[in-house]
């Protein structure tokens, strides 16, 4: 995730942790059908605390995964660790990762994919998949379009999860999207309540870029990776997509 104060750091990884353990059970099972068609090894960039590639982990695929946060790392291997499961998982970047090993499937699963902001960094990315997929591998992620856009904008607005020792975790957030990049910022702070009082805050700003259909597709084909499919992700199934949609998933094969 793309931020100017650090990437998730503890209090923002323990409330996406409580707060999204598990993969949506229609995703899974969508990032599950590609597992078993790809035949092969996988890779998860921006993998996190391994929703998804824990779950594959223990259907038997061979998954590797990769993240710039080692606080998310940290409770995907705990995960990996508590379950019997082994795989490689590296601190991280498209621009650092360093492993050489070609893989069938490259899957950006959620809205990672919008946390690459700028050309340089999606271009960047595109060429990295594009270079680790093997000849008719498959690259498979999902995008949001401008009608993904989080309402109200410049309002704080909140939620809290609960922990299992009593306290909570609160997230209050502040955002403003701007029509000319296309890019949402969020400013979120993160509090520890522990018997009606604040014992910890933490305070990190997120970046996320919207995407019309038009611009992915010619981001796609700058890098050789053709368009097979445009998928509905709300929920997951495969019927065709319409650039309406407000999340689509792309599934593309690399020439």
């Amino acid at each position: 995730m793309d931020k100017e104060s650090g990437s998730y750091k503890g209090l923002c990884t323990e409330y996406y942790d409580l707060d999204k353990p598990t993969a949506p059970a229609d995703a899974l099972q969508c990032y599950l059908r590609y597992a078993e068609e790809a035949n092969g090894p996988i890779l998860e960039p921006m993998c996190g605390t391994g929703r998804f590639l824990v779950p594959l982990l223990e259907q038997g695929y061979a998954v590797t995964g990769f993240d710039c946060s080692l606080h998310m790392l940290d409770v995907c291997r705990k995960k990996c660790k508590e379950r019997g499961l082994t795989t490689t998982l590296l601190e991280a970047t498209f621009e650092t990762f360093s492993l050489e090993e070609m893989y069938n499937l490259i899957f950006i699963p959620s809205g990672s994919f919008g946390h690459l902001i700028s050309s340089e960094q999606v271009s960047q990315a595109l060429a990295f998949i594009a270079g680790r997929l093997k000849p008719g591998g498959k690259f498979v992620f999902e995008v949001e379009t401008l009608r993904a856009i989080r309402k109200p904008q410049g309002v704080w607005r909140g939620r809290w999860v609960n922990k299992p020792d009593g306290s909570k975790i609160v997230l209050n957030v502040l955002s403003q999207f701007d029509q000319a990049s296309r890019v949402e910022t969020g400013f979120f702070r993160y509090e520890l309540w522990e018997k009606n009082s604040i014992s910890r805050t933490e305070v990190e700003v997120y970046h996320v870029r919207y995407y019309e259909p038009i611009e992915i597709g010619q981001y796609l084909e700058r890098h050789g990776l053709s368009i097979i499919g445009k998928w509905q992700a709300e929920p997951h199934v495969r019927i065709q997509a319409s650039d309406a949609a407000a999340v689509i998933l792309y599934e593309c094969i690399k020439d």
